[in-house]
C-alpha cells in the first residue's frame, strides 16, 4: 500500500469540500494507494507534466506523482478539469 501526502493547494482544496465531496475524493485515495498506476480513470501525463498520472473523477482532475521506492503518492493538484493543464 502507499502512503498519500497532499501539496498545500491539494489540501486546500480537500479541506473545503462539503462531506459528499470528501466521500469522493476519499475513495479515490483509497484506490490509489492500492495502486496508482492501473485503473481505467488513471492516465500518464506527458509534456509540461511528464512523470505524472492524472486520476479522473467527473470533472475534477487529481494530478500526482509516486515515488516506488519510498511507497508515496503526492498528490500536486484537486482541481476542475478546465484548470488543471494550464
Amino acid at each position: 500500500m502507499y502512503e498519500i501526502e497532499l501539496s498545500r493547494s491539494a489540501a486546500k482544496y480537500y479541506n473545503d469540500l462539503d462531506d459528499k465531496g470528501a466521500r469522493i475524493i476519499n475513495r479515490c485515495f483509497e484506490t490509489l494507494s492500492e495502486n496508482p498506476f492501473y485503473h481505467p480513470n488513471i492516465k500518464k501525463l506527458h509534456g509540461e507534466f511528464e512523470g505524472s498520472y492524472r486520476y479522473r473523477i467527473g470533472d475534477l482532475r487529481i494530478i500526482y506523482s509516486v515515488d516506488n521506492e519510498k511507497k508515496v503518492i503526492f498528490i500536486e493538484l484537486v482541481v476542475q478539469r478546465g484548470k488543471a493543464y494550464r
